[in-house]
């Protein structure tokens, strides 16, 4: 077996937004939008990475990764629109946050088992009993991160006026459960995420500038078994000597467990780049709504597929 232990680390700078330029600069030509390409955009991505593995051998091989790493942004996709994940981009050092795609820790384990039942027999037996593997992998990580949102406005220097808005402060638990029940009871914010948070108003119906932190919450963890069971049958000499049939089943999530979907940017309801407050009803991540924090949707149960393959 062998273990390995190393570093990984990579940095952006200039990398593009696609903003409207009436969000950034007063007395601007009143047109609806003025996108320009903005270079203004820093990353960085620093992981440990741990490795242990187990060549083939005796019929068993096994590969296991452990990744615990950080991914930093001030935006996640170019845009341009409401699904940038922008709350404030008229001030874009307050976007700095965890990348939308961001996992602390990530957990990988593949193995492969050769079934030692009549797997060196040629004859009859060997064939029909014989040649059996199973296959498997074993993924968990923690959740991506979210954003929570109010159904509010605040202003920009050029006169338009942004929604959602991000909160002013939060006042709540400093840790929070990040399993599939606290998602689906809502046990991490009961009631509603209103107590939690606090919004400070201003004139002309708009609201103060963001306070907490871009993708500062965690979404559900997530874990998942897949597996495999293969049959290899050699077939006779006279199809070619490396001539065999395989048949297999796969068999994805095959404990049917049930992992939740991760909360998207503003999900309560998004039309044409703003929030709409009249739209669909799903808590998501507007936290004056009652069932903040619940999540909604999962993601696909067990799954099987069946294949055969002829090799010659």
């Amino acid at each position: 077996m062998t273990a390995t232990l190393g570093y990984q680390g990579s940095t952006g700078h200039k990398l593009i937004r696609l903003v409207n330029q009436n969000f950034l600069y007063p007395n601007n030509p009143s047109f609806f939008a003025v996108y320009f390409t903005t270079p203004d955009v820093n990353s960085n991505y620093n992981a440990l990475n741990a490795n242990l593995v187990r060549r083939f051998a005796g019929g068993f091989q096994l590969q296991a990764n452990y990744r615990f790493s950080k991914s930093i942004d001030q935006l996640s996709y170019e845009g341009p629109g409401f699904v940038t994940n922008q709350t404030y981009p008229q001030d874009n050092r307050t976007e700095r946050g965890p990348s939308d795609f961001d996992v602390k820790h990530f957990f990988n384990l593949s193995s492969l088992y050769e079934l030692p039942f009549f797997r060196h027999r040629n004859d009859f037996v060997g064939k029909l009993l014989g040649g059996f593997e199973i296959t498997s992998i074993v993924t968990a990580r923690t959740g991506f991160p979210f954003t929570p949102v109010v159904d509010a406005r605040t202003s920009t220097p050029g006169g338009p006026t942004l929604s959602p808005v991000r909160p002013q402060g939060y006042r709540g638990p400093s840790s929070l459960d990040t399993s599939n029940n606290a998602f689906i009871s809502g046990s991490n914010f009961p009631g509603g995420g209103a107590p939690f948070f606090t919004v400070f108003e201003q004139a002309n119906n708009t609201v103060a500038p963001p306070g907490i932190g871009r993708n500062s919450f965690r979404g559900p963890n997530y874990f998942n078994v897949d597996l495999s069971l293969v049959k290899q049958t050699r077939l006779p000499g006279f199809l070619g000597e490396g001539a065999n049939l395989e048949l297999r089943a796969n068999f994805f999530n095959v404990f049917n467990i049930l992992n939740l979907s991760s909360f998207a940017f503003g999900s309560n309801a998004v039309t044409i780049g703003r929030f709409d407050p009249r739209g669909p009803t799903e808590p998501g991540v507007l936290f004056n709504n009652p069932n903040f924090g619940k999540a909604t949707t999962g993601l696909a149960g067990r799954v099987v597929e069946l294949q055969a393959r002829f090799r010659f």
